[in-house]
């Protein structure tokens, strides 16, 4: 098996492969605004055209309100996991992701991340991927805006001579990704409406530390040649990126019998000193 291409983007150093983590909006307009020194990225939501999504989170692949209303429904249901997880992790002897949240298990990497810490269990649940207008953007972006910016190389000035291939990104691929981008917001922001009364979803939201993880990527200067309204303010991104943390169960803390040891002999010594 080969390795997928590696990187190095100049603005902050940090290595990319070319399979791109893009699992919400804040990350995909941080790729956007890479998009002149990244290797080209595989799409990281083809998975689901692979295999879909089992039945409780499939979002309908309508216009409209429809995929609003799924949506709510969907992410209202992982949110509820969420709030459950805290009881049921101590109850399994090794935790079962796929079999919890009803996922199929290659889709589980992609869509949760659990980190057990010294004490704690943080859980992140990447809803953004549910979203039909997330995975077409998503995919649209890899697929054909990404080779097409990388061959048109637009100038900063869309006036300057450029090359037929720059005037087709700039007449026919920008446009589509625009509309594109614009339908996801749109989306994304009436399914955050719509589930700001769910206790819930308010309890588990992670869109700030979502934003904060990406936020290096606006330090530096914007890509030339890009439409404005694909290169937002970070805090202008909506995402309903989920995140719960609780603590981990004592029977499974890294070093517990030994600071039960430590405590049992100070009492010990103490007792013995009265």
């Amino acid at each position: 098996m080969t390795s997928p291409p590696i990187s190095l983007d100049r603005r902050n150093g940090a290595m990319h492969t070319g399979v791109a983590e893009v699992r919400s909006v804040p990350a995909l307009a941080a790729k956007m605004r890479q998009i002149d020194t990244c290797a080209l990225p595989a799409s990281y939501t083809e998975i689901f055209n692979t295999r879909s999504l089992s039945p409780a989170y499939l979002v309908q692949n309508r216009v409209g309100a429809r995929e609003v209303q799924t949506a709510v429904t969907t992410i209202s249901q992982v949110a509820d996991k969420l709030r459950r997880m805290s009881r049921a992790y101590g109850e399994w002897q090794e935790f079962d992701i796929p079999a919890f949240f009803d996922l199929w298990p290659e889709h589980c990497p992609h869509l949760v991340h659990v980190e057990e810490r010294v004490s704690t269990v943080n859980v992140t649940f990447f809803a953004d991927l549910l979203l039909p207008s997330f995975q077409r953007a998503e995919q649209y972006w890899s697929r054909e805006f990404f080779p097409a910016y990388q061959t048109a190389r637009p100038p900063l000035n869309s006036s300057a001579d450029s090359s037929s291939f720059t005037s087709h990104f700039l007449d026919f691929e920008q446009p589509k990704m625009r509309a594109y981008w614009d339908k996801l917001i749109v989306v994304m922001g009436e399914t955050r409406s719509a589930l700001w009364n769910d206790i819930d979803f308010l309890a588990a939201t992670a869109g700030g530390e979502e934003k904060t993880k990406w936020e290096w990527a606006w330090r530096g200067k914007a890509p030339p040649g890009l439409d404005r309204r694909l290169l937002p303010p970070l805090q202008q991104l909506p995402t309903l990126t989920l995140g719960v943390e609780f603590p981990l169960p004592a029977s499974r803390q890294p070093g517990r019998v030994r600071r039960l040891r430590r405590t049992w002999e100070s009492e010990s010594r103490r007792r013995i000193q009265r």
